[in-house]
């Protein structure tokens, strides 16, 4: 098979160069839509004067326009003005400010020849005030699950409580600092991380993030000796049981292995449900159990019993 010459392959690429070059000169004199960000600033905010929820940093424009107009807007080599809306112009003592986007924009849209086709958002909203503020609580919300033979021991929190900044009508419905929810499965060590403070609307908290600390602990076997109790006997009349203890299995965190104790639990046997037995035997139920136990087994569950009377 002959080779093709040279002057051939360049004669092709030439064609295809031609061909792409026509492709792109019809494609960028084409009209498409866009969307371009214009930058925000709220400027001359006084010094005693607390802004508690910001004005977005930016937003975003729709535009229809030939394409070879909107290119250096699409690769970042073009950008539209900065917006800055002067606090003094538009404060009302009413601790809010309501701004319709389209006439924040008028301005910069008419620098330009793009067709404007709307904005997101439509509404720009600054809520302020002049440092009325209380202190709340700060609360966490979510999941930690440990993983199989761990037990969540503690949760700590780097604060206990922040500053909120708001007017006085949303101050009066903010009870506590509540963070972002904590979803975390199968954890082995101790767990650190930020949180931010779920936002509330007109109200700015100091500071807006919360360090969580969740400590997990190796769950260990332990057993004791409980003494069965009776309840509600009538006067004269006591509870005999066989046998008068029983081993009560339990798992615990290694750190709390000490400190759980036969104590801690508490056996008991109403006398109004012996009176309803036709057996000798009772069935045992724990009515308190430790926080931090699991897996409670009672050896055994049924124990025989006799009612005896008080001797004189």
């Amino acid at each position: 098979m002959k080779a093709p010459k040279k002057k051939e392959v360049l004669l092709y690429i030439f064609f295809v160069v031609l061909a792409a070059a026509f492709w792109w000169f019809q494609a960028v004199n084409q009209d498409y839509e866009q969307e371009i960000d214009v930058p925000l600033e709220l400027v001359n905010v006084p010094n005693n004067v607390v802004i508690t929820t910001e004005l977005p940093r930016q937003v975003r424009i729709r535009v229809r326009d030939k394409g070879i107009n909107l290119l250096p807007y699409v690769y970042g080599h073009r950008s539209l003005n900065k917006v800055t809306i002067d606090f003094n112009d538009y404060q009302n003592g009413n601790d809010h400010i309501r701004l319709l986007t389209n006439e924040v924009l008028k301005g910069v849209l008419a620098q330009h020849d793009f067709a404007y086709l709307g904005c997101r958002p439509d509404t720009l909203e600054v809520f302020y005030n002049y440092g009325l503020r209380k202190r709340v609580p700060v609360r966490w919300q979510g999941n930690i699950e440990p993983a199989g033979g761990y037990a969540l021991a503690d949760i700590r929190l780097g604060k206990d409580s922040v500053l909120v900044y708001a007017s006085k009508q949303v101050l009066d419905t903010i009870t506590a600092a509540w963070l972002k929810p904590v979803n975390y499965t199968n954890v082995t060590d101790t767990l650190i991380i930020n949180r931010e403070i779920a936002p509330v609307r007109g109200a700015k908290f100091q500071p807006q993030e919360v360090q969580v600390r969740a400590y997990t602990d190796r769950m260990v076997e332990k057993s004791v000796q409980v003494p069965v109790q009776g309840v509600n006997f009538p006067a004269g009349k006591h509870l005999q049981t066989f046998p008068a203890k029983v081993t009560i299995t339990f798992q615990v965190g290694m750190k709390m292995y000490r400190d759980i104790t036969e104590d801690n639990f508490i056996l008991v046997v109403n006398y109004e449900d012996l009176l309803h037995s036709d057996t000798n035997r009772c069935h045992l139920a724990l009515k308190s159990t430790p926080l931090g136990v699991k897996q409670v087994k009672i050896t055994p569950e049924d124990v025989e019993f006799i009612i005896e009377e008080d001797q004189e």
